[in-house]
């Protein structure tokens, strides 16, 4: 797995982590058998993407005043799940001073064209822990990476079937997107893992 050098944040990529055809066959099932729903925001608006949220009892958490309550785990996804948590890098919780906690629930987003995105944000909530792992399916889209200041640190279509890995202080001090395209007209399912955990704060001392 490929350790991308930012200062500030620790990324770790595989962008063959799933073969084309691995990949393929998950997306179609997932497409299928999510319970996909699109939420609103505060003031009524639609996000501009469907989800679908599946973990271990009491992986619940709250996120942009949205309350996430874990639907039981496919089979898919805990296959899927086990194989994230073996190629995970153990020094991605050894920085931290931590165990290897592995991942207890999943986010799943779908992107149903380059009208759907999700806007500049950090994953820093305490009980969502340090290391969150995401897999890519379906078409590319740009992710993006920017520190507090707005400057860009890494920008990449992330393929099908890749793994990219955020950890240390990366919630801390960047933000990511996935920024509209509207040329873009083929879906995309985004997975992100999480260690969800609702008394311990997780996150390294800056």
């Amino acid at each position: 797995m490929e350790t991308i050098l930012i200062p500030g944040a620790e990324i770790y990529y595989e962008r063959n982590f799933l073969s084309v055809d691995e990949a393929t066959i998950l997306f179609d099932v997932l497409r299928t058998k999510c319970v996909w729903q699109r939420h609103r925001t505060s003031f009524r608006q639609a996000v501009p993407r469907d989800e679908a949220y599946y973990g271990d009892p009491g992986s619940n958490y709250t996120y942009s005043r949205r309350e996430y309550k874990p639907l039981a785990w496919l089979p898919e996804l805990l296959s899927l799940r086990t194989r994230v948590e073996e190629a995970t890098p153990t020094i991605a919780y050894s920085n931290l001073g931590l165990p290897r906690l592995g991942y207890n629930a999943v986010l799943c987003n779908l992107y149903k064209n380059g009208n759907d995105s999700v806007g500049p944000h950090a994953d820093a909530e305490p009980e969502m822990g340090p290391v969150i792992a995401s897999v890519s399916l379906g078409t590319e889209r740009l992710f993006r990476l920017k520190d507090k200041n707005g400057v860009l640190a890494f920008a990449e279509r992330l393929p099908h079937g890749s793994l990219f890995i955020m950890a240390g202080n990366t919630q801390r001090n960047f933000k990511h997107e996935v920024p509209k395209e509207p040329a873009v007209a083929l879906p995309r399912v985004n997975l992100t893992f999480r260690h969800i955990h609702h008394t311990s704060h997780f996150l390294a001392e800056p």
